[in-house]
């Protein structure tokens, strides 16, 4: 299996901030924010979803869309990626740089 990222590892492909303006307005993509709710509720990128149950993210997944995973600074998102890799879901991608820059 092939890794990818600049700052963390993952099965995931890994996107930068460069790549957010086409992908937060289509349509194809879903952005999932892994972060705590109310560091979420001080900025996150336009139209992120905050997801913090299983249950959640199993609804989202079911989706059949791209899905962009952010957390603080991508180490979480890309290991979340990677499971999601692992289990079989071809359309996962995480947000490899610090989410701050990215605001």
């Amino acid at each position: 299996m092939q890794y990818y990222g600049k700052n963390y590892k993952s099965l995931a492909k890994a996107k930068y901030k460069e790549d957010l303006a086409e992908i937060l307005e289509n349509e194809e993509w879903i952005c999932v924010d892994i972060r705590m709710p109310e560091d979420y509720r001080r900025g996150h990128l336009k139209g992120a979803r905050n997801i913090t149950t299983q249950e959640e993210l199993q609804g989202i997944l079911e989706q059949n869309k791209k899905i962009l995973i952010n957390c603080y600074l991508g180490h979480s998102a890309s290991l979340l990626g990677s499971d999601l890799v692992e289990a079989g879901y071809t359309n996962i991608y995480f947000l490899d740089e610090a989410i701050v820059d990215c605001l």
